[in-house]
């Protein structure tokens, strides 16, 4: 039997076998800051994100501003230390943001544990495009002692939910169960006389969905509020 009688007799009885597969294309949500975003393409939807390093709140900041205006959106803060003045200044909607401030209720459960069981049930909800789980202001022992079966059950969870999570952190923890890390480094500040008037730093991804290695490093700054 020749090639084309094969295959001829093959696409009858599955008319998919040589079709070209496409694959989807890959949900983001960007930041807002250009740089990171050209970099990066935005934080993944149905992917696990990690933001650490100096000038991580900045990001933050301007992710949530910047999502709020499309997506309902969720701030998990582990430590209550969401300056809302600098992100009513960046353009947030409050009305589509759910602040849940851990530590403010009567539950005995320590901050972190309280931040991820709240993540956790926003993520069953299915009813926010972000979900960001701000742990930045917890030692570092203790998320270090978080168990990695932790980090991969988030990333399955969200896998199936059209949700972005990201967690601010000082440093990666999830790594490898990570669709994005974004790692952060400060430059020096720019004063215009004895006034502060732009917060600079680096940005490089050490990690992306496609599982690439670390991209070139991206300079980025921040306008001080009072500038």
């Amino acid at each position: 039997m020749s090639s084309c009688s094969l295959r001829t007799l093959i696409e009858t009885r599955i008319p998919s076998a040589f079709a070209t597969y496409i694959p989807p294309k890959l949900r983001t949500i960007l930041t807002g800051i250009s740089e990171i975003d050209s970099m990066s393409g935005g934080v993944p939807v149905s992917g696990l994100t990690e933001i650490c390093g100096m000038g991580k709140t900045s990001v933050l900041v301007s992710l949530l501003a910047h999502a709020s205006h499309e997506h309902y959106c969720a701030l998990v803060d582990a430590t209550d230390t969401l300056d809302t003045v600098a992100a009513e200044a960046a353009g947030t909607d409050f009305s589509r943001l759910l602040w849940v401030r851990c530590g403010k209720t009567k539950q005995k459960l320590r901050p972190l544990e309280q931040a991820f069981k709240v993540a956790d049930m926003l993520l069953q909800s299915s009813g926010f495009g972000l979900i960001a789980v701000d742990l930045g202001g917890l030692a570092e022992k203790l998320i270090r002692n978080v168990p990695i079966s932790t980090w991969f059950r988030f990333s399955r969870v969200v896998e199936n939910q059209p949700t972005a999570l990201v967690f601010v952190e000082q440093h990666p923890y999830a790594t490898s169960c990570a669709d994005l890390v974004l790692r952060l480094t400060s430059a020096p500040a720019v004063f215009s006389g004895q006034i502060l008037t732009n917060f600079n730093f680096k940005a490089e991804t050490i990690r992306t969905r496609e599982k690439k290695t670390v991209q070139p490093v991206r300079d980025f700054s921040i306008k001080a509020q009072w500038a």
